[in-house]
């Protein structure tokens, strides 16, 4: 068996949490879950492995999701990249896209095409 996908999600909403551990629950992966760019920033310099994708919101305390994969890029942190949000102005999706993030989905998302998109960036 190989190793499980390292997923850390970034959202302070609890119910988009619960389905993301609820989705991504089995052996095949290994989620984390921070409520705040502060948060996530600090279990991704202090993990002893990568992650292999996060997955982070636009709104939230303290960090926006542009600011917060900003700062995972200047950092060289590792890790693939996808965004859930529901504040996806033209602006902030090009944003997104000069960071290069791996994809960008508009909350509410549909799961299937979730479950798609982290099977492309893990493949």
């Amino acid at each position: 068996m190989s190793a499980p996908l390292r997923i850390l999600t970034v959202d302070n909403e609890p119910s988009v949490t619960l389905s993301l551990k609820y989705v991504f629950a089995g052996p095949q992966y290994e989620i984390r879950c921070a409520e705040s760019g502060d948060a996530a920033l600090i279990w991704l310099e202090a993990a002893a492995e990568s992650y292999d994708l996060i997955i982070v919101d636009q709104k939230m305390p303290h960090f926006t999701g542009v600011e917060l994969v900003n700062e995972i890029r200047k950092r060289g942190i590792p890790g693939k990249i996808i965004v859930l949000s529901a504040h996806l102005s033209p602006e902030i999706r090009a944003a997104y896209e000069r960071l290069e993030v791996h994809a960008i989905f508009s909350k509410p998302f549909d799961l299937g095409e979730l479950r798609s998109a982290v099977a492309r960036v893990a493949a």
